[in-house]
């Protein structure tokens, strides 16, 4: 290739870059997630594909010998052959015959990636620790939509280093989608199979879509959610009878063993379980709500309450899933942790400093009486609206003066004022 043919490349690679990204600007980006059906791979098959991750990590490793990104720039990614130590710590050198060059290139971009990263954080005096080398290699990035992978069908796909299509599930829940795009994806070895997470891209819709009036939500520990509605929520995914079973198992295991390390498998596979039944139960939950125009709920200092007494029952919910998720959305309206939607009645504007975490029905001297969680999820539709920033909370008390006539504290409204909110 010529320097003028490269350029030309280089300016077509550009210009097509540049379109896809303003594209992508009026698109929804979702990731979908298939599973291998491994029970259809021959046996070849099956060891090519364990061999990619076994020769990922073995690059990666090898990369790692390399002080900063910029001596990375020298590594080719059509390498053939690495370094290594065997289990006598021997140095061994070691062929990749079933990682193709893309994949290389990924997994060399990502130590890259890495190393700046950790660059720029210690010029910002972050205390930064150094890449560890791996034991197992969990993720490799397929760059390019027919090239590293394809879809044949909604029952088959083609992966980059295997000979024919191997069968999949999971394809019907985006296969016909009207204008998908796919992008890139990810071959993944998880403890209960090997997945493809797909990266895809399509047109916004639904601006014409009806949605249910707005909503608060509360987040506590006895009830998981607590709407303004008043419908409740208490989600418990506690640890299996067999996933317990497994733990003790191991601990009379000698450490080092074949036994233990087999063990150790069969834990995380079940760990992985558990991880699904909150996520499918987390999804639903927040499919759900998001049904509303909008959505009122406070930033609570969930990691704090795993640190309390609760932390047990806090560890096996999924409010911290479900927090992540909502706050992503831009129907959200989020309020800061310090703002008293509990004690503050929405009444008479005065603030209950007596009321405890034993009290689960808030009254106020106004004659007010409402259920703790629910009464909080509504206030945070009232606080949300009536106020923002402390000129708002100062005009928010003067309408309940003129409301109630006087009725209310004024030192409960000062310390309300002193609060700020944002949206």
């Amino acid at each position: 290739m010529t320097e003028e043919e490269r350029l030309a490349k280089n300016n077509k690679i550009r210009e097509k870059g540049k379109e896809t990204r303003l594209r992508r600007q009026s698109q929804i980006c979702r990731v979908f997630r298939v599973k291998i059906d491994f029970s259809h791979l021959n046996e070849i098959e099956k060891t090519q594909l364990k061999m990619i991750f076994v020769e990922a990590k073995w690059l990666y490793n090898d990369v790692l010998t390399f002080s900063n990104a910029n001596e990375i720039n020298k590594y080719d990614y059509k390498i053939a052959t690495v370094h290594g130590l065997d289990k006598t710590k021997q140095p061994v050198i070691r062929e990749l015959k079933n990682l193709s060059s893309q994949m290389k290139q990924s997994v060399i971009q990502g130590v890259k990636h890495n190393m700046k990263s950790l660059s720029a954080m210690k010029k910002h005096s972050r205390k930064i620790g150094s890449l560890k080398y791996k034991s197992n290699y969990e993720s490799i990035n397929l760059q390019q939509y027919g090239i590293t992978y394809k879809f044949c069908d909604k029952k088959h796909m083609k992966i980059q280093g295997i000979k024919r299509p191997i069968k999949i599930d999971g394809a019907e829940q985006f296969f016909d989608i009207p204008g998908l795009e796919f992008a890139n994806a990810k071959l993944l070895n998880l403890p209960d199979g090997y997945y493809v997470a797909v990266t895809t891209f399509q047109n916004k819709g639904g601006e014409n879509k009806k949605y249910k009036p707005e909503i608060g939500i509360d987040m506590g520990i006895k009830t998981s959610i607590t709407t303004s509605e008043g419908k409740k929520y208490k989600i418990f995914v506690g640890e299996t009878k067999r996933l317990k079973k497994i733990q003790r198992r191991i601990m009379k295991r000698k450490k080092g063993s074949s036994n233990r390390y087999k063990l150790r498998k069969l834990l995380r596979r079940e760990y992985q379980k558990l991880d699904n039944r909150k996520k499918d139960k987390a999804n639903k939950i927040v499919h759900k709500l998001l049904e509303h125009k909008k959505i009122y709920m406070q930033n609570e200092n969930i990691k704090a309450w795993h640190k309390g007494l609760f932390g047990k029952t806090v560890q096996h919910s999924i409010l911290g899933i479900v927090k992540a998720k909502l706050m992503k959305n831009e129907r959200v309206v989020v309020l800061p942790k310090k703002v008293a939607t509990t004690k503050t009645c929405p009444n008479c504007g005065r603030i209950n400093k007596e009321i405890t975490l034993s009290d689960r029905i808030f009254e106020c001297q106004c004659g007010y009486k409402e259920d703790r969680d629910i009464h909080a999820a509504k206030n945070m539709i009232m606080l949300s609206k009536n106020t923002c920033g402390t000129q708002g909370i100062n005009a928010f008390g003067e309408d309940i003066r003129r409301k109630h006539k006087q009725k209310c504290c004024n030192a409960d409204l000062d310390e309300l004022g002193s609060r700020h909110f944002y949206k």
